[in-house]
């Protein structure tokens, strides 16, 4: 009989098609997106951890090392401007991206250098982001 939540051991464990190193933490608190994200993304990350609150992504950022956050806004506990501030806060800054409704309006109170993608987004377009973070990264390791 196979455990229950085999799928997303595989997902954290699986190396990427071309071999990049890519770290990606996903702090949304919509399981379905969070599955979906992580599903779309499994293919160009070595790892991905999900935080499903603000308080648990500032703890995971804190204990890891990520490559990518994928940031929703609105979150419980600790809401995603608190998360931005923690990763700007980081010596070894990830790439943010933020995802949500309202982010056109905070635009302003993200770190520099902050991608936002507009909720509702193509799923194809944050793949393709992440894809090109990820190899702008192995460039970058190599050279």
């Amino acid at each position: 009989m196979r455990p229950r939540f085999a799928g997303a051991w595989t997902l954290q464990q699986r190396k990427p098609v071309n071999d990049q190193h890519c770290a990606i933490l996903i702090v949304e608190d919509d399981e379905k997106l969070q599955d979906m994200v992580r599903t779309i993304l499994s293919r160009q990350a070595t790892s991905i951890d999900v935080a499903s609150d603000g308080e648990e992504a500032i703890e995971k950022l804190a204990s890891g090392r990520y490559d990518i956050v994928i940031l929703d806004l609105m979150l419980p506990k600790k809401n995603g401007l608190i998360v931005a501030e923690a990763v700007a806060a980081l010596a070894d800054k990830p790439r943010l991206i933020v995802l949500s409704v309202i982010s056109r309006y905070l635009s302003d109170r993200f770190p520099a250098g902050t991608l936002v993608l507009q909720k509702p987004f193509e799923i194809d377009k944050l793949a393709e982001t992440v894809r090109g973070i990820c190899a702008e990264l192995k460039t970058s390791s190599a050279g």
